[in-house]
């Protein structure tokens, strides 16, 4: 029975080791992975540490059948009153030592599969790179943490606190993306009460209303102006001749046309702080505002 599960145990790395990488080993960096993927992405790691589990219950199942005589002395001997503690210490060595092997050959390390950059795995502090592929190519102090902390994790905690620490990792990842996701809420409603209850009243006091802004970015987005030339033009009060020249080009002189249209009516030295006042925007908010 032992024999069997052994096997089962060694077919399973092999398995993780045949699996493309691309099914667990994808950056972790996109907003929009659930926990579901996530525990996709991990569950090689629990099936690693079952591994161990699985090698260690074969190995001690036959070590208690050797005869005594034909036991190394400096291993724990089933007969002594203190095997059960010592067969626990050299368990956690010895499977800390197998996930050492196993995170090696397969480079399933916790926080790579989550994205995170541990100390010292900046691409200018790589120590060596083997181009084999695997976890030595553009190997760095960080990665070398990494391995060891999974391998210890896995070697003196079992399947059991792998699970656990999964576990909390998914939950605090997922809460994270859920703090992000409030405070961009929280953002978004901020900027809206910035552009609603200042920016719009300071435009239509210069005589133009927001409806006008986006034609007009739209228009001159329309026939390949940027819409930064046209501020440009219009902070140094020379709009007239902006829109003169855009005049004369070809396919734009309808879009010239449509803009002094819009800003029929606006004076020259209102039009010059129309610029000031888009400028409190930031690119973003321009974009969600203004289409820019």
């Amino acid at each position: 029975m032992s024999k069997r599960m052994l096997w089962m145990a060694v077919g399973m790395l092999v398995l993780l080791m045949l699996t493309p990488s691309v099914a667990w080993a994808a950056p972790l960096h996109q907003d929009d992975l659930t926990s579901d993927a996530l525990w996709r992405t991990l569950a090689p790691l629990l099936a690693i540490a079952t591994f161990v589990e699985r090698v260690l219950e074969s190995l001690w199942d036959r070590w208690e059948t050797i005869r005594p005589d034909k036991r190394p002395k400096w291993l724990p001997s089933p007969e002594a009153g203190d095997y059960v503690e010592k067969k626990k210490l050299w368990s956690h060595w010895l499977g800390t030592f197998i996930a050492i092997l196993a995170v090696g050959l397969t480079n399933l390390r916790f926080f790579r599969l989550l994205g995170f950059d541990v100390l010292f795995s900046s691409p200018n502090l790589v120590l060596f790179n083997l181009n084999i592929g695997g976890i030595f190519d553009h190997f760095t102090v960080g990665t070398l943490i990494d391995w060891l902390l999974t391998s210890a994790v896995i070697g003196w905690g079992g399947t059991e606190l792998t699970h656990s620490i999964l576990e909390g990792l998914v939950k605090g990842r997922n809460l994270w993306k859920e703090m992000r996701q409030v405070e961009a809420g929280r953002m978004a409603i901020t900027d809206a009460h910035f552009f609603n209850d200042y920016i719009v009243p300071q435009l239509e006091r210069r005589g133009v209303s927001v409806s006008s802004v986006r034609q007009i970015f739209q228009t001159l987005n329309s026939v390949g102006v940027r819409p930064d030339e046209f501020i440009g033009q219009m902070t140094t009060g020379k709009v007239d001749q902006f829109l003169g020249q855009m005049a004369l080009e070809p396919g734009r002189g309808a879009a010239a046309q449509a803009i002094r249209t819009l800003l029929e009516g606006v004076p020259t030295e209102q039009q010059v702080e129309i610029p000031h006042i888009l400028s409190l925007l930031t690119p973003e908010q321009q974009q969600r505002f203004l289409g820019t």
